[in-house]
């Protein structure tokens, strides 16, 4: 009941009594067939992903010249692509399978690692974020780390973050839950309306990405940001349980 792939090849030839005989070979070539058609969805995937991560790329560049003074685009531009690479270099190292989500965070605050651990402190279980989930949560950590260098919790002397995720079950729907909350930072002056690439992907682009919803509050004591989303759309399924070890 197994599919299977031959090649066979002979050569023709006549023997001493004039007769056409054909010599040959019929070899079992199921396996290279396999792999031929894994290489193909491979290449496939690689065609999607390139064209996702093209408009992504596409999408930072407009909004930073749109947001931005042109003088600084070039500065901007870069750090905002560097946060997509080092997402991407997790997802590489981990084949696309998911990137756990404290590597995720470290990487995309390694220009503060000195503070990591004292100022910045971060709590949770281990949990693997889907690709798309990774790539969407990895920019919303650099743009909220350069909002607090600039106005928040890290452009004082004492200023801390903490970030924490976990995962609710006494809803509907399971979610998986996301915080970064600021404290002992000057008083936050950032206007809720303000519509600049940083807002857009703290809030719209991740909600889009992860179909959660983003909640940003400017406290007195600092910002707090809050992202719920299904923990279909944004965690691995082998670390979706809330008694996953710590």
């Amino acid at each position: 009941g197994e599919q299977r792939w031959l090649r066979s090849q002979a050569h023709a030839h006549v023997n001493d009594r004039g007769n056409l005989q054909l010599v040959g070979v019929v070899r079992d070539i199921s396996e290279r067939k396999r792999a031929e058609k894994k290489i193909e969805l491979l290449m496939q995937e690689v065609i999607h992903r390139s064209n996702n991560m093209l408009t992504v790329v596409q999408a930072i560049a407009r909004q930073t010249v749109k947001t931005g003074e042109p003088k600084t685009f070039l500065a901007r531009f870069s750090e905002r692509l560097d946060a997509l690479a080092a997402s991407q270099r997790l997802l590489a190292e981990s084949r696309w399978s998911g990137v756990q989500i404290a590597d995720l965070i470290n990487a995309q605050l390694a220009h503060y690692k000195d503070f990591i651990g004292s100022r910045i402190r971060m709590s949770g279980r281990p949990y693997l974020l889907l690709p798309d989930a990774a790539q969407a949560i990895g920019m919303a950590m650099h743009e909220l780390a350069t909002n607090a260098t600039k106005y928040g919790a890290l452009s004082n002397a004492d200023g801390r973050i903490d970030i924490s995720w976990e995962v609710v079950s006494d809803q509907p729907e399971a979610a998986f839950i996301l915080k970064w909350i600021e404290l002992g930072g000057p008083t936050p002056a950032v206007s809720q309306n303000s519509n600049g690439f940083g807002k857009v992907v703290v809030g719209r682009m991740i909600e889009a990405a992860v179909k959660g919803k983003v909640s940003i509050e400017f406290r007195d004591t600092g910002l707090v940001w809050q992202l719920t989303a299904p923990v279909a759309t944004t965690l691995e399924r082998n670390t979706r349980s809330t008694n996953s070890e710590a």
